[in-house]
């Protein structure tokens, strides 16, 4: 430790967090107020919001506009559902989503074979037929995987096809007998991910969802064996889906500055009857099957209200706890204050001797504690030294703690706000040996420093210290 301060075992202060939720705890009445403020707030806040959007639906209900003002607002609500739609959709797609430049599929090349000449092609655009064209997709969604998404999206994840023969292969085909051409077909079946495991995981679904098809296609066009030949992994950067999800990015952007142009137009009547047939669908099936569409409107109302109501009153309670806990401890873990006895034991070289008690009755454990320690140190004369002033419970704990003191044999002075009384330096100085009382949660690091500092530059020797644990 360096030698300016020499009474330091170290610089670093270790934060007691039992002592910090100890505090928290303390601090509940402040905790619940805080919370009973912000929801408070919060709920005045929803109950605005609530009102505000129940105007607007009512100037909705009363608004009476042109057929082309009318013809305007539709085509704006269309144009808002295409967004929505263009939205999921963006979001849902993995090919949407996929990084082009690093675009994994998998490849398995499968063979049929052990069919009749006239089956072949049959058995095999059933094959194309389930994969491309939704029947696979469905079968992965049934079979418990991972693959819980919109259909749509997951189809784009498979294909099939077939590779045409080049002409050689072709004129030995033409050429030969029919009874020497073997019934054989060869196909494709491509899958894509976001990346290698997801398109391994797929790869891997298909390849059971073909094993189960197969049972249900040579059922339907005739015995045949399905053999997967090989499965190859390819990564590569893919020029068409870069220009794809660019093109969608662009005329999503695009609808969207539309749409905000439709709607910066509109008069005032016009913008309330399109906010609410924008987010009306639900509201008009409940009207279609009840009896009032008034009733309904208003008992939907209320519902809502009294919901949105409650929403903000949880949020703000939580809110509050969570803002009063956050101020109060950043509060206090960046004071400056001695926070408890064990930081007060950790942090400096001489002796703490514990808690001072409020009680005109002193601590036994304590006085004995000092009367030992200043024994074995041949210490006669003692002053006990604060840089504070003390309350009246502060001054008679001292007092009676002193008198303990002077029947042990130790002259004992009390020394109120040592620092700034001049009066009693020369006191302490024929002393020469104090005990520093200091305040648990209100006396800071450098107080303590200053007081040891000046103590040790006129030749008074720190005994030790204690302190009053009273929170402020």
């Amino acid at each position: 430790m360096d030698e300016q301060y020499s009474w330091k075992r170290t610089e670093e202060i270790e934060i007691d967090l039992a002592d910090l939720l100890k505090q928290l705890a303390l601090q509940w009445k402040r905790i619940l107020l805080c919370a009973l403020a912000c929801a408070l707030t919060a709920g005045g806040y929803g109950y605005i919001k609530n009102r505000n959007s129940a105007g607007v639906m009512k100037a909705a209900e009363d608004a009476e506009l042109t057929e082309e003002e009318l013809d305007s607002v539709m085509s704006a609500v269309e144009l808002h559902g295409d967004i929505r739609m263009q939205e999921e959709y963006m979001e849902g797609s993995v090919l949407m989503n996929a990084d082009p430049y690093h675009r994994h599929r998998i490849y398995m090349l499968y063979s049929i074979d052990g069919a009749k000449r006239q089956d072949i092609q049959k058995i095999t655009e059933s094959y194309l037929n389930f994969i491309a064209n939704g029947g696979a997709a469905d079968a992965l969604q049934k079979s418990g995987g991972d693959w819980d998404m919109d259909k749509s999206c997951l189809a784009e994840m498979i294909t099939a096809y077939q590779k045409n023969y080049d002409s050689p292969y072709r004129e030995i085909i033409e050429g030969a007998k029919a009874e020497d051409v073997l019934t054989e077909s060869l196909f494709y079946a491509e899958v894509t991910g976001l990346d290698e495991s997801q398109a391994g995981q797929l790869a891997k679904d298909m390849k059971q969802v073909l094993k189960k098809q197969y049972s249900k296609i040579r059922e339907q066009t005739g015995s045949h064996r399905l053999t997967l030949l090989s499965t190859e992994h390819s990564i590569f950067a893919d020029s068409s889906l870069l220009a794809q999800q660019w093109d969608r990015k662009a005329q999503l952007a695009s609808n969207m500055a539309n749409l905000k142009t439709m709607t910066d137009a509109f008069s005032d009547k016009q913008l309330a009857v399109y906010q609410k047939e924008a987010d009306i669908e639900d509201e008009k099936l409940a009207q279609e099957n009840s009896g009032s569409d008034d009733e309904v409107l208003e008992k939907n109302r209320n519902e809502e209200g009294s919901g949105f109501l409650v929403k903000y009153l949880v949020l703000g309670l939580a809110g509050g706890i969570f803002i009063y806990c956050g101020i109060y401890a950043c509060w206090y873990l960046f004071r400056d204050t001695v926070k408890s006895e064990e930081e007060m034991k950790n942090l400096y070289t001489f002796p703490f001797y514990g808690n001072i008690p409020f009680e005109k009755q002193a601590d036994e454990r304590l006085v004995n504690r000092i009367r030992l320690s200043c024994k074995q140190q041949g210490i006669t004369k003692l002053c006990l030294a604060s840089d504070f002033s003390f309350d009246t419970q502060e001054k008679d704990s001292l007092e009676t703690m002193a008198g303990k003191l002077e029947g042990f044999g130790i002259h004992t002075v009390i020394a109120e706000n040592a620092g700034r009384n001049a009066a009693l330096w020369d006191t302490m100085t024929e002393i020469g040996n104090v005990l520093m009382v200091c305040r648990i949660g209100k006396t800071t690091h450098r107080m303590i420093d200053d007081a040891v500092r000046f103590y040790r530059e006129n030749g008074i020797s720190v005994a030790g210290a204690a302190a009053f644990s009273r929170r402020i």
